[in-house]
Formats: structure tokens, sequence, C-alpha cells
């Protein structure tokens, strides 16, 4: 089964699920909440990580130079 069909099946249990449980599921939201800060937290540190890595590998500094202008 392709991907973008399992999200498509994924999304759609979600929704139903959703509207069958309602706003009694509240009491989860903190851990929705902690989730969502912590992938905020790692957003800035594959970045910058990615940068790094990406101008080491590129080795010659006319290169570099280049690409940062």
């Amino acid at each position: 089964m392709r991907l973008w069909v399992k999200i498509l099946i994924g999304f759609a249990i979600g929704a139903v699920v959703g509207l069958i449980i309602g706003p009694s599921i509240a009491v989860v939201k903190p851990l929705g909440d902690l989730f969502i800060r912590l992938i905020k937290m790692l957003i800035v540190p594959l970045v910058f990580c990615s940068l790094v890595v990406g101008a080491s590998g590129i080795g010659d500094l006319r290169k570099l130079g280049r690409v940062g202008g």
C-alpha cells in the first residue's frame, strides 16, 4: 500500500474517532502539548547541524563564500 493511502486512511480514522469521542479526550491535551514543545525544541539544533555539515562538506573556501553570499 502506498504511503499517501496510509496517510489518508489514518486521517479518516482520526477524524471519525475525534467525532465519536469529542471533547472528553481533553484529558490527554497536556501530553499533546508536551509532544509539540519537544518537537519545537529539536528543530533549531537539527537545522543548525545540517547547515554546519553542509558547509563543512563543501571543502573549497571559494565555493563556500559563493554559497554564503
